[in-house]
């Protein structure tokens, strides 16, 4: 491999397009070829990267030789363009959740594990500076003993009963599986293994009925005995988007979207002090990712951790139903 990963996007849509930007900020890697089953779709993209477009993985693997595949399709279209992508001796980073089914996502780690090939679930909150921050601080044993974890994703989803979120045949569920798989990520990051998930869900959006949940909550145990509770929904007002670490010597807050400030406190502290804000979290997981690929740097976040979020949202639905 040279000192440049020639990348392949595969999925031109909206998470693909926040990728392709996000891959011009990242050092040493290029976007070389764009795969959409939309062609017109596809050729847009390609423009942008002045590069070619293909509708057919299996075309691009065999024309471009990509080194590495950055999967950004629908969960259920994840698949089939990560096993051929292992299959041809590209690594993989592929979108959240790793599939739209604990089955499925089995199938792609058995296969990136035969190729020998890396394979990263793009998990891109644990690259956000203030949850790296935090990470340093609990490593460091700065809170103490972390023992309760609250998260909160939630905000209306305008037109979500036309878009294949809220079609479990492709996403995997409602906005657990959508917005709560990265929530899941977050306790095991942060806090440790998840050892029992239960869950409780209703929908509010009457477009949705029998559908979709579109507003759910999950309580989590980690193997430390620590507890977690996760909350969203594409319905209700945003109000605060918050994670919350409380620690036996410490807290934290990690604000999304609402306009407060990062910040966390020890015992020692006589006042909050900020968490650090700057820096782009696509930018900062594709960096990491190509730093991996690269041979620079071992793999932080892995197809098994996409696989546990999903095994986990799973355990809450069925807690749930």
């Amino acid at each position: 491999m040279s000192d440049t990963l020639r990348v392949a996007l595969v999925g031109a849509g909206g998470i693909g397009k926040t990728h392709l930007g996000a891959w011009k900020s990242v050092p040493d890697a290029k976007v070389v070829a764009i795969v959409d089953a939309d062609r017109g779709r596809a050729q847009e993209a390609a423009a942008a990267i002045s590069g070619p477009a293909f509708e057919d993985v299996g075309e691009m693997l065999k024309s471009v030789r990509p080194d590495a595949v950055d999967t950004c399709t629908p969960p259920s279209a994840h698949r089939a363009p990560a096993e051929a992508a292992l299959a041809a001796g590209c690594h993989v980073i592929c979108e959240k959740p790793l599939a739209q089914s604990p089955g499925e996502a089995r199938a792609i780690v058995a296969a990136a594990e035969s190729s020998g090939k890396l394979l990263m679930t793009a998990f891109c909150h644990r690259f956000h500076p203030p949850v790296a921050k935090l990470k340093e601080l609990i490593a460091a044993g700065e809170l103490g003993d972390v023992r309760m974890f609250r998260n909160r994703f939630a905000g209306p989803f305008s037109g979500v009963e036309n878009t294949w979120f809220s079609m479990p045949t492709v996403s995997g569920g409602g906005c657990l599986m959508d917005t709560s798989v990265h929530s899941v990520d977050l306790f095991r990051f942060l806090v440790g293994e998840v050892t029992r998930a239960q869950g409780a869900m209703t929908t509010v959006l009457p477009a949705l009925a029998g559908r979709a949940e579109d507003t759910a909550a999950m309580l989590l145990t980690a193997e430390s005995g620590a507890v977690g509770t996760i909350e969203a929904s594409w319905a209700l007002q945003a109000g605060v988007n918050v994670v919350e670490v409380y620690g036996t010597r410490g807290v934290a807050f990690i604000h999304y979207w609402d306009g407060f400030q990062s910040r966390y406190k020890t015992e020692a502290m006589a006042g909050f002090e900020p968490l650090p804000e700057e820096g782009d979290r696509f930018v900062g997981e594709l960096t990491h990712f190509a730093n991996a690929a690269l041979g620079r740097a071992e793999l932080a976040v892995t197809g098994r951790d996409g696989l546990r979020a999903v095994e986990i949202v799973h355990e809450a639905y069925a807690s749930a139903r």
